[in-house]
């Protein structure tokens, strides 16, 4: 009988395949929407990362995946990390 190809854990990236799991619930909606594409690629770019520390070669993305949050604001208002007070 066919096994089901189910991640064992409910995880965003599983090591062992070294695929990510878009569907995830831990990613809730971020990977639907208007900056679904935005985000996987930022999120993509720090999960393969070498740099140290980890990440620093995905500022540039993840920049892209804020500013579309910010285009946006009415479906990420809860994503936009803004250094301004207003």
């Amino acid at each position: 009988e066919p096994k089901e190809t189910k991640p064992k854990n409910e995880e965003a990236y599983d090591p062992e395949t070294g695929e990510i799991n878009w569907d995830c619930p831990c990613l809730g909606d971020m990977t639907k929407g208007p900056c679904a594409e935005q985000f996987k690629a930022a999120f993509a770019c720090y999960i393969y990362s070498q740099a140290d520390p980890k990440g620093m070669d995905c500022i540039e993305k993840f920049k892209c995946m804020q500013d579309c949050f910010k285009e946006h604001p009415d479906v990420y208002k809860d994503n936009i990390f803004d250094d301004d007070d207003d």
